[in-house]
């Protein structure tokens, strides 16, 4: 008995149970009923046990049958995941780009377009997203990721620091110069549902008690940067995301106080693939844009 069965006789065999038709299942595989038949003999009498109940009309596994098939689709998923990521791959010239929602409507996006005249033959594609990446499964070229870097797996550099401010529309400072963070109410302060953390943090920093938040609450970035330019309330926003309210004052920046916190944002990429040329330039270009930002935004500290 070997140790390993024949891949003919798997591949018969994943296809008729996920068929559940031996006619369907050479369909697909491009060979005749009866040599489905056959492979699937051969594979049973390798195993040394049945796979299916001997049921009609429709097939049906034992239980060895059910686990095997699960296995087996799983990894034949992966593999036909896999073998799409790779034949877009050979577009050298092609770069998909995973990144935080808020992150490319405010700062990638508007600035694509220098990258793009760097590289006039590159197709960039940008997807958003918020999960963990897998490189090998994933068709995604590199990401854009925030939190602490220990994402196993993956080659990650640390691009920029996050500094969170606190911003207001400026009718809500009523004349101040800044509010008094003592005085700030509950329902004033607008919460982030996925930093639920960060007012804690910006209080503690201060030595100051910590209101529960009352506030409307909004998942991403962009909502709440809306929601302080309309008047709802307070809001602790990364200062480079808001760029643009406060130079045109749509947003006041409303205490001195800055919160810095250990996570930061990361361009993230398959350890195989990071000397890439194109993941190579973009990170590069990317670097490059980040540092020009944050040397530009020094004079916003109050």
């Amino acid at each position: 008995m070997p140790d390993f069965p024949s891949l003919n006789g798997l591949r018969s065999f994943e296809a008729t149970a996920r068929l559940g038709s031996m006619t369907r299942a050479a369909s697909e595989l491009g060979v005749t009923q009866s040599a489905v038949s056959r492979a699937l003999s051969l594979l049973q009498a390798e195993l040394g046990f049945p796979l299916f109940l001997r049921t009609k009309p429709s097939i049906q596994l034992t239980s060895s049958g059910e686990a095997i098939f699960v296995e087996l689709r799983h990894s034949f998923d992966r593999m036909r995941t896999l073998l799409a990521r790779l034949r877009q791959d050979q577009n050298a010239y092609g770069l998909t780009i995973n990144v935080l929602p808020t992150f490319a409507l405010r700062f990638l996006i508007p600035r694509l377009p220098a990258f793009k005249a760097q590289h006039p033959d590159m197709q960039v594609d940008i997807v958003v997203g918020e999960q963990a990446i897998d490189f090998a499964l994933d068709a995604v070229d590199v990401g854009i990721r925030y939190g602490n870097g220990d994402w196993p797996g993956v080659k990650t550099y640390r691009i920029l620091d996050e500094e969170l401010v606190i911003v207001c529309a400026p009718r809500l400072l009523e004349g101040r110069a800044a509010i008094d963070p003592g005085a700030l109410r509950p329902e004033q302060l607008i919460r982030h549902t996925t930093r639920i953390e960060a007012w804690p943090e910006w209080f503690e920093n201060l030595h100051l008690p910590t209101p529960t938040p009352a506030g409307l609450g909004f998942e991403h970035f962009f909502m709440v940067i809306e929601a302080a330019v309309v008047g709802i309330g307070f809001a602790l926003l990364p200062r480079f995301l808001i760029r643009r309210e406060l130079e045109n004052g749509a947003l006041v920046i409303a205490s001195p106080h800055i919160l810095r916190r250990e996570q930061g944002y990361f361009f993230m990429c398959s350890p195989l693939r990071r000397s890439e040329p194109k993941i190579l330039a973009f990170r590069r270009w990317l670097q490059g844009e980040l540092a020009a930002l944050t040397a530009e935004g020094r004079p916003l500290e109050m």
